[in-house]
């Protein structure tokens, strides 16, 4: 990239790399800067830096907004064909719809392929792993406690809420997405207001990629409540989670089917945070129309209170 650009960076962040495994291409005259995200950042886990393309463009956006007015995202090729990484792809096709549609400043290099009409989401059928079954002090363990902490906080509160993506159906073989077990921390109900929390515990886990992290999982939720994502409703798993309210999914389907959340506050729940992490940068990342119109916000907290 553009040798000023990393000194402006620098001026920010003295220890700043940006990660190498991105293409960057930067038209001085146009203040444009292309992120070409390689074959391994579509298959990587999307809080890894090669995978996060969210989280660096906010980032170059905002400490280099007198460089850079528009972000061009990109991308090497496709795995369209079936092949191994389909369904990684399938979910950077979902992130980077989403993305150009929140941002006015954000662009995409190629055509974006079409996102079924037909998607569903799984639902929890046991309850998730209590905190005598976490080792003291994991991510789980501090999952637990904090659902336990902030009880009274909320209408309702709990952790691991599936948001696995299926098209047409819910199956073995109907993924539109990675991760049948993929789910949300924490999520919380009061009045009309959810909450979603990413936590990161505090040791060696301060990753710009939680911006990415939390955006798909506000995504995700934002079209359940929706229902542009929906429940198979005459699903025994869904009857079942209804019924037994696992993992709080009463209350959730409640509100699912009422559509009573006019809120979503999407909380970066976690005591140390990526030094560009900013509270300027959380500002920068709510300024979206699309945000301000759907009532979402992101915000910090820290695990302790």
């Amino acid at each position: 990239m553009d040798k000023a650009l990393i000194k402006e960076l620098k001026k920010v962040m003295p220890n700043a790399e940006l990660p190498s495994s991105y293409g960057y291409t930067y038209k001085k005259d146009e203040k444009e800067l292309t992120l070409l995200v390689k074959n391994k950042g579509l298959k990587a886990n999307l809080q890894k830096n090669e995978a996060a393309f969210e989280s660096w463009a906010i980032a170059l956006r905002y400490y280099l907004k007198e460089y850079i007015e528009t972000i061009t995202i990109d991308w090497e090729r496709d795995f369209s064909n079936g092949e191994d990484g389909f369904l990684h792809y399938n979910r950077f096709v979902y992130r980077l719809a989403k993305f150009v549609q929140t941002y006015s400043w954000a662009r995409s290099a190629k055509p974006i392929p079409a996102i079924p009409t037909m998607l569903y989401c799984n639902v929890g059928t046991k309850e998730a792993a209590s905190a005598d079954k976490h080792s003291l002090g994991s991510e789980g363990w501090l999952e637990c406690k904090y659902v336990e902490e902030h009880s009274m906080d909320y209408d309702v509160i709990n952790h691991q809420f599936p948001v696995g993506i299926f098209h047409e159906k819910v199956s073995r073989t109907t993924h539109y997405t990675t991760g049948q077990k993929s789910a949300i921390d924490i999520w919380a109900i009061k009045d009309d207001c959810l909450s979603i929390f990413e936590l990161k515990k505090p040791e060696n886990n301060d990753c710009l990629g939680i911006i990415s992290e939390l955006m798909f999982y506000t995504n995700i939720v934002d079209d359940i409540l929706s229902h542009r994502i929906m429940y198979e409703e005459e699903s025994k798993d869904v009857k079942l989670a209804v019924k037994g309210d696992i993992r709080g999914f009463k209350k959730f389907h409640e509100v699912y089917e009422k559509g009573s959340i006019n809120k979503i506050e999407s909380i970066f729940l976690a005591d140390n945070l990526h030094s560009l992490l900013s509270d300027e940068l959380i500002d920068f990342i709510n300024d979206s129309p699309r945000w301000k119109y759907k009532n979402i916000s992101f915000k910090h907290k820290k695990i302790e209170k």
